[in-house]
């Protein structure tokens, strides 16, 4: 189908796809350049932030460990005091043992609060009582707490601080191995040590950074157990196993900083694992308030959006220089999609479609109808709707009469190309504003080949219903024409009459003989109802009907008939070459019956789609279009001396290869037979 091409008319120097593409090149630019700016002024702010989270680390790493290891110092003196006085102890026990009553004084001269001495079963054999002391239920059992002095694994061993049985405060425990066998085990008090843990410990520490620095949210001490120490804002936070970035940062020495929540606002979060000596001891978080970050982001937006609003304002300009050219590509352009896309559902269409302005010239015809009226767009767009397709003229020109349908279905015959049709039309009135009539559209199906299978169909199930009744019928006649044949047979042999011998003998092999033409009829018909058996083989269709070409035109010069052969189809079909010899013969023959002598019959072979065609067309008589539908019918004739037998076993030939007869005819001016094969 050919499209309408709108004029081109040239408004401006440079194409709109020009001015877009440099316009559109400056924008990139610009905003790639404001960009970079952004985003190297964000990085810039980034930076800064992780060296202060950085630095707070470090002095949060290092005020945390010296801080431990003062602790650590200061107990290891006092432990150190504690086992040098118990060992002293040991060797005045070793001297001579020492009783509950030198324990006491012992301890009260030397600080030690409280003296236990076991024996090695384990048994407390001396202790001293202070002031002060009120016991309250024993913590332990000291066989346990003290396995490794009694079974030799040690020879000192530190119990470290706990509250005192009495409750009087805490209590730094420590045991050395008895020389007499046994363990001397004492306690000091550690109220002091306690004292100076919370003084330095790395809680405390943490508490006193987090309240002198106002840009800090939070600081964390945690492993993977849960929070070892934190500012009082802090209440709980996510396990190390369930957040993978503080997973990742357990194991790195390196700081690691991302941006998180906490308490419904954006914090900037440092995390590094703390390391005392070689062993770590979980995870230092500092959370760093985002205001200063978040101000110095917004100037960069403003300003973003201010040199946005710029390009914006400069893209207005440009779209003024180039709107009218614009508005003319659009306009073409969306004239040609509605265009194309139209064409493309119209070429897509399998129904042929043809359309029609008031005055009756065709506007538009689809690839089907071109294929279908063996005509091409440009033929026949403008030309009156009646040279074009005049069986179509007056139901186009009947729908746009005032006070018709708008629309209706209409079956009518037509010959479209070398083929008389019959086609299935639906014509719709096309109207615009006001309900005024612009034309008409004819969408057409063709039901040819649908109706001639339906045919065929109805041909087969006569042809069933005939085998039916002709097996009931033989059933029912055989048996009694038999007793008759035996019968007769038997008063021929048997019998031998008075007088008119000769006449009786006539009359008995006559009623002999009509049985057997009966049962011979009998037979013909149960081998014309049974389907053929075939013996098919692959045969090049001009070849065949070639090899046949002289046995058929001699059927024709014998009553003076013009034969002629044209044999243009190379495919390959399946046949049984003698059947359907039959079926060409049987065809030629009616052909040269129905012709006059002058006449002519041509033979033609050709290719349709995935079909294979062998036409014969004669210049006789015709068929009644009365009896066209009749003439496959068993015993149909409409010569004085025919059988009525040949199309019908011809046309269950052809079917049998699994292809159909077509007819068409018109009476006084000839008929054609075309035999329909399926292609290999």
């Amino acid at each position: 189908m050919e499209q309408y091409r709108l004029p081109e008319k040239r408004v401006m120097m440079l194409s709109p796809k020009y001015l877009g593409a440099a316009f559109a090149l400056f924008v990139l630019l610009f905003l790639g350049t404001a960009l970079f700016e952004y985003h190297y002024r964000k990085s810039e702010i980034e930076h800064i932030m992780r060296e202060e989270a950085a630095l707070l680390m470090h002095a949060l790493s290092e005020g945390a460990e010296n801080a431990i290891t003062g602790y650590t110092e200061n107990s290891s003196l006092l432990t150190g005091s504690l086992i040098d006085q118990l060992r002293l102890l040991d060797r005045l026990d070793k001297q001579h043992e020492l009783t509950s009553k030198e324990l006491s004084a012992i301890a009260g001269s030397s600080g030690i609060y409280r003296v236990n001495i076991f024996d090695s079963k384990g048994k407390r054999i001396a202790f001293n009582s202070p002031p002060d002391h009120t016991p309250l239920l024993r913590q332990c059992d000291s066989r346990l707490c003290l396995q490794p002095i009694f079974s030799g694994q040690k020879d000192s061993l530190l119990l470290g601080i706990r509250q005192s049985s009495s409750d009087r405060g805490p209590r730094l425990i420590a045991a050395v191995k008895r020389s007499r066998g046994g363990v001397i085990a004492g306690n000091v008090d550690a109220t002091r040590l306690f004292d100076l843990r919370r003084k330095l410990g790395v809680g405390q520490l943490i508490e006193r950074i987090g309240a002198d620095s106002t840009g800090i949210d939070y600081i964390i001490w945690q492993d993977s157990t849960g929070i070892l120490a934190a500012t009082p804002n802090v209440s709980k936070t996510a396990s190390v196993r369930s957040d993978a970035f503080l997973e990742s940062a357990m194991l790195t020495r390196k700081p690691l900083t991302r941006m998180t929540a906490f308490e419904g606002r954006t914090v900037f979060e440092v995390v590094n694992s703390f390391y005392y000596g070689s062993a770590n001891v979980g995870l230092l978080r500092i959370g760093l308030k985002n205001d200063h970050f978040s101000a110095a982001l917004d100037k960069l937006r403003n300003r973003f959006f201010m040199l946005f609003t710029l390009v914006a304002i400069g893209g207005l300009v440009m779209f003024n220089l180039v709107i009218s050219r614009r508005n003319e590509t659009v306009i073409k352009d969306a004239y040609q999609r509605v265009q194309t896309f139209s064409s493309t559902i119209l070429e897509s269409m399998a129904d042929a479609v043809l359309t029609v302005d008031a005055a009756g010239s065709v506007t538009l015809i689809n690839r089907p109808a071109e294929k279908l009226l063996r005509v091409s767009s440009g033929e026949a767009t403008g030309k009156p709707v009646q040279a074009v397709f005049p069986e179509c003229a007056q139901f186009l020109s009947g729908i746009m009469d005032e006070g018709s349908e708008a629309a209706f279905n209409r079956e009518f015959l037509c010959h479209a190309g070398d083929r008389e049709r019959l086609l299935a039309g639906n014509f719709s009135r096309i109207t615009g504003n006001g309900e005024r009539i612009l034309g008409a559209v004819a969408v057409l199906r063709d039901l040819t080949e649908e109706r001639a299978m339906q045919q065929v169909i109805d041909r087969q199930e006569k042809l069933s219903a005939m085998g039916e009744l002709a097996s009931g019928v033989a059933h029912e006649i055989r048996n009694p024409l038999n007793a008759i044949g035996i019968l007769a047979q038997r008063l021929d042999i048997e019998f031998s009459p008075a007088a008119d011998e000769p006449e009786y003998r006539h009359l008995v092999r006559t009623v002999v003989s009509e049985v057997h033409r009966v049962n011979a009829i009998i037979q013909r018909f149960l081998k014309f109802v049974r389907p053929p058996q075939l013996m098919p083989v692959p045969v090049n269709l001009n070849d065949f009907v070639g090899s046949y070409s002289t046995v058929l035109q001699s059927e024709a010069e014998k009553k003076g008939v013009r034969f002629t052969l044209d044999a243009g189809c190379r495919k390959t079909v399946q046949l049984d070459r003698e059947q359907m010899q039959q079926v060409l013969l049987n065809i030629v023959r009616n052909s040269v019956e129905a012709t006059a002598e002058g006449g002519h019959i041509a033979l033609r072979v050709f290719c349709r789609g995935s079909q294979a065609v062998i036409e014969v067309a004669d210049t006789g008589t015709g068929i009644p279009a009365a009896k066209l539908p009749e003439i496959f019918n068993l015993y149909f004739t409409t010569k004085d001396d025919g059988t009525g037998m040949g199309l019908s076993i011809a046309n269950q030939i052809v079917h049998a290869h699994g292809g159909m007869i077509e007819v068409s005819s018109r009476e006084g001016a000839g008929s054609v037979f075309r035999v329909v094969l399926p292609a290999v």
